[in-house]
């Protein structure tokens, strides 16, 4: 459930006291979740307070076999230091833990990390950066893992793809947000879809290379995926040599994971009369023995001729359901069971994910599904216009599933909102709490200003598909007014009123460039949104010709751009007869 009372950006929380340490809970829940004065992102399984926090000296050593990245986390966060004395910062091994857990004790002279593997070792990393605060660590133990084994992104949206710079700029996201997958899928990359037997240029295919090299330092696996279903002739085995040529070139290039994705094409038909006289008439039985005989042949492949790759990831073309058909029970039957097989929940866009519909997955086709979850992508009818902000919600914690693979918008910056939000889920999925987690991200791009993160926590909720604070605000002005408490309506819509239309500017002048940018004719928008709404609180107040400069400034509005729509637009019209 959403909270409103955004002017004053708090989440409301049962609170209690245990041993001492003050600490809240999440919604409803009856366990403590997490101490309310060290903020970890993704909330971490286990923190509590130890002692108080540990002033770092100007001497701090960093101990232990560990990666040169992890080092570079470390002693980048513990620089600068000012306190006397000496800390040691002393990593080891302890193979009782699980793949990418990490345990961390901070004591007054020595920071105690164990890991099973280099993995938790940087996850470790990531934690510590977040518990230096004003030239100070926070004096706690944490003992983290993660729910899913794969967490991460899919790049596989259509339209305008990110540019190398904004690649490389998610890779490093996806490593400070424990990510630790990357599958490079884009629909508007020629050579990935419409020219798959294409061999890549030179100069791409060198991008390609330092982008998986840019991953593996962060602990994030590239996978590099194939689309050949619009052209496929699955029958032909010059068809299968394309596949695997396409393939070794990447692997010679560095790239050690890869995907075939038969999505979005028309089973329907055959795309050469060879595959008719080899399957029979097209429909979904024999489309499915066709692509399972190709995906199977690529799994051998691969584990033959490409050293140090795999297992093959696939997207079937029915991909967004959990009905039992033909085309299903070949790959449940048939498919070699080391593909992993990525599935969108009962839509292409689900409102849902329930554990229950997960375990139904994993019946369909015979093994874990990995989730290609379809926000906060705006490649569809539906999201036209939008910028999708919105809280990452409707998901179940303990599905029975592989892993969680977000698919973002066009606009790289502005989807690390929901990314940021899925991270924090995919690693804690538990504890996971929307409003906590969207808080988190807006602290994060407002570096702890409470002016800026007011004015993005009122951006995010306009941009998302029903602008709950804002129809909750509208909601308390109406009960208000209705209840002959005008005055107090009034004022209270007004400050909400000032918040939305200054937000853009603050936004602007005081948040991150990428994300601006991104944002920029939303934000424009949301201006306007918030002028309109200033001059009728004005109108509502007794100055009714403001109700008339209203409507100007609603005729300015782009009607393409989605924002608030249904809610604000609606109150605005209805206003002058209130």
């Amino acid at each position: 459930m959403r909270k409103t009372g955004l002017v004053v950006a708090v989440i409301v929380v049962a609170a209690t006291a245990v041993a001492g340490v003050l600490i809240y809970r999440g919604k409803g829940d009856s366990e403590p979740k997490r101490a309310t004065d060290v903020a970890v992102w993704p909330t971490p399984q286990a923190i509590e307070r130890v002692t108080e926090d540990v002033q770092i000296p100007a001497a701090v050593t960093v101990e232990g076999d560990v990666e040169a990245t992890t080092r570079q986390v470390v002693e980048k966060a513990v620089a600068g230091g000012t306190g006397g004395g000496a800390l040691k910062i002393r990593f080891s091994t302890d193979k009782g833990l699980s793949a990418e857990a990490y345990r961390i004790n901070v004591g007054s002279s020595e920071v105690t990390v164990a890991s099973a593997d280099p993995a938790g070792a940087f996850y470790a990393a990531q934690t510590l950066r977040q518990l230096v605060r004003g030239g100070k660590l926070a004096g706690v133990k944490v003992d983290d893992r993660p729910s899913l084994p794969q967490r991460g992104i899919v790049e596989g949206f259509y339209g305008r793809q990110w540019t190398y710079a904004e690649q490389q700029a998610q890779l490093d996201f996806a490593a400070s947000v424990k990510f630790n997958s990357y599958v490079y899928a884009p629909k508007d990359d020629p050579f990935h879809r419409e020219r798959w037997r294409d061999p890549y240029p030179e100069d791409r295919l060198a991008q390609i290379a330092e982008l998986a090299k840019r991953a593996a330092a962060g602990h994030v696996k590239f996978t590099y995926s194939l689309a050949p279903g619009l052209s496929m002739c699955y029958s032909k085995d010059s068809e299968r040599d394309a596949v695997l040529a396409k393939l070794k070139q990447l692997h010679e290039a560095g790239i050690r994971s890869f995907a075939l994705l038969l999505d979005d094409i028309d089973y329907g038909r055959w795309n050469c009369p060879e595959d008719q006289d080899a399957y029979g008439p097209p429909n979904q039985e024999n489309a499915a023995r066709a692509q399972n005989d190709l995906l199977n042949d690529t799994a051998l492949t691969i584990r033959n001729q490409l050293p140090g790759a795999g297992p093959l990831i696939t997207v079937l073309t029915e991909y967004g359901d959990i009905r039992q058909t033909p085309y299903k029970k070949v790959f449940h039957d048939h498919l070699d069971k080391s593909v992993i097989v990525m599935w969108t929940g009962t839509a292409v866009i689900p409102a849902t994910i329930t554990r229950d519909q997960s375990r139904r997955a994993e019946q369909l086709w015979g093994r874990k599904t990995l989730i290609w979850d379809n926000y906060p992508v705006a490649d569809y009818p539906d999201a036209k216009g939008r910028l999708l902000l919105g809280s990452y919600s409707g998901r179940e914690p303990g599905l029975s599933v592989v892993g969680l693979l977000s698919n973002p918008m066009s606009q790289a910056f502005a989807s690390r909102v929901a990314m940021f939000e899925m991270a924090d889920y995919a690693w804690n999925d538990a504890m996971y709490d929307e409003d906590a987690s969207e808080l988190g991200y807006a602290n994060l791009l407002a570096g702890g200003d409470e002016k800026v993160r007011i004015a993005l926590l009122s951006f995010f909720d306009m941009s998302s598909w029903t602008a709950p604070r804002l129809a909750g605000e509208l909601r308390e002005f109406q009960d208000r007014w209705k209840a002959g408490d005008k005055k107090a309506a009034v004022a209270e819509l007004r400050t909400y009123a000032d918040v939305l239309a200054g937000a853009p500017k603050v936004i602007r002048d005081r948040v991150d460039k990428g994300f601006s940018t991104d944002s920029e004719p939303w934000l424009a928008q949301t201006e306007l949104y918030g002028r309109a709404l200033q001059a009728t609180v004005d109108g509502l107040d007794g100055r009714r010709e403001r109700f008339a400069e209203s409507a100007e400034i609603v005729k300015q509005l782009n009607k393409e751009l989605k924002l608030g729509d249904g809610t604000l637009d609606k109150f605005l019209a209805q206003a002058p007869n209130l």
